[in-house]
């Protein structure tokens, strides 16, 4: 199990295994969500943009709630998709 620094380690009580690609998806997950700076800069040293950019391009419109969708499509200056009719016919915050 990966040492966490104390901000980073509130996020993920039972701890993280970034030695795994789905510790690495979930930490991206939970950051990109409910990080702030400090968190977002260990997780940038840890795991790479390039591979949190790729994780938003394959899983951000599922996994990300509209609001940090815009915010890190434009961070990684990505095109914005709709969610699909279906989505917002299930739930309009889609």
């Amino acid at each position: 199990m990966t040492d966490l620094p104390q901000p980073v380690a509130r996020h993920f009580p039972d701890g993280l295994e970034l030695d795994s690609a789905d510790g690495r998806a979930l930490a991206i997950a939970t950051l990109l969500e409910h990080g702030d700076r400090a968190d977002l800069a260990w997780l940038a040293g840890a795991v790479g943009r390039a591979e949190i950019a790729d994780w938003f391009d394959r899983h951000g419109r599922r996994r990300l709630s509209r609001r940090s969708r815009a915010f890190w499509a434009a961070t990684f200056d990505r095109p914005l998709a709709a969610a699909p009719e279906i989505s917002r016919a299930l739930w309009p915050l889609a």
